[in-house]
């Protein structure tokens, strides 16, 4: 008799639906590597990013996919995103409805980089990069 099957990790479960994904699409391979890295980070950053907003952003960018995909491709992407969602406890009304409509992300954006290029630019400089920084974030 073969031992039970074990029960998958959450994050077991999205690697495991996303190479599916990448198997399946592999003209979508390199943004489904990027929003890989982006769920390592999750579970890295949680002690940090307490309120999960990039967890919130890969699910809404799941959920938003860049490219075209068949139905059955877009449901594992939702099931993916569904499988985020239950790990970080996030309430659907939590998830953005695109990557960076969260509040206060774009303030985040320009603190960041007001650290990064301080001296280098002045306040209007800054709002002119936040603004295109978000601008292709969006997309």
């Amino acid at each position: 008799m073969t031992a039970p099957r074990q029960q998958m990790s959450p994050t077991q479960e999205l690697i495991s639906r996303v190479m599916r994904i990448v198997r399946i699409c592999p003209d979508a391979a390199a943004e489904v590597l990027e929003l890989m890295f982006l769920v390592s980070q999750i579970e890295a950053l949680t002690s940090i990013d307490r309120e999960y907003r990039d967890a919130r952003r890969v699910i809404s960018r799941l959920r938003n996919p860049l490219w075209e995909m068949g139905p059955s491709d877009r449901e594992t992407l939702l099931k993916a995103a569904e499988t985020i969602r239950k790990a970080c406890r996030l309430k659907e009304n939590d998830i953005p409805q695109t990557p960076i409509a969260d509040i206060g992300e774009r303030a985040r954006i320009e603190r960041a980089i007001s650290v990064a290029l301080a001296g280098e630019l002045n306040a209007a400089q800054i709002a002119r990069v936040t603004g295109a920084v978000a601008a292709a974030l969006q997309e």
